[in-house]
């Protein structure tokens, strides 16, 4: 039996990394096989698929995980040229450390 949320959860992330980056002014988009283009999908749907999983258990903080990847962009705020990626980093980070600190606490009270 396999299954069938994660891999509607793969699929939503696929489509939201692709929008994201016709979003944010990369419609140049003419040859397919580009490895700026296949990286940025490859980055893009990896973490918008952390912000999905994130979404299902905890709304506020996979809402503000997913706005956070529109920082990455540099075509979003020209402006601010790489100076915006550490927010995302850090709002990344608070996730996983949340994500750790339940299994290790799981973890720990198990092994008592």
């Amino acid at each position: 039996m396999s299954n069938e949320k994660n891999k509607s959860n793969i699929f939503g992330a696929l489509i939201l990394g692709l929008s994201i980056i016709l979003i944010t002014g990369q419609d140049k988009i003419d040859n397919f096989l580009e490895p700026n283009l296949i990286i940025s999908l490859l980055v893009f749907t990896l973490l918008s698929y952390f912000s999905i999983k994130a979404y299902l258990t905890y709304k506020y903080l996979g809402i503000f995980m997913f706005a956070s990847i529109f920082l990455l962009s540099p075509d979003v705020f020209s402006e601010n040229k790489g100076e915006l990626f550490p927010v995302t980093f850090i709002v990344f980070l608070i996730y996983f450390s949340i994500f750790l600190g339940k299994f290790l606490y799981k973890r720990w009270k198990s092994s008592l």
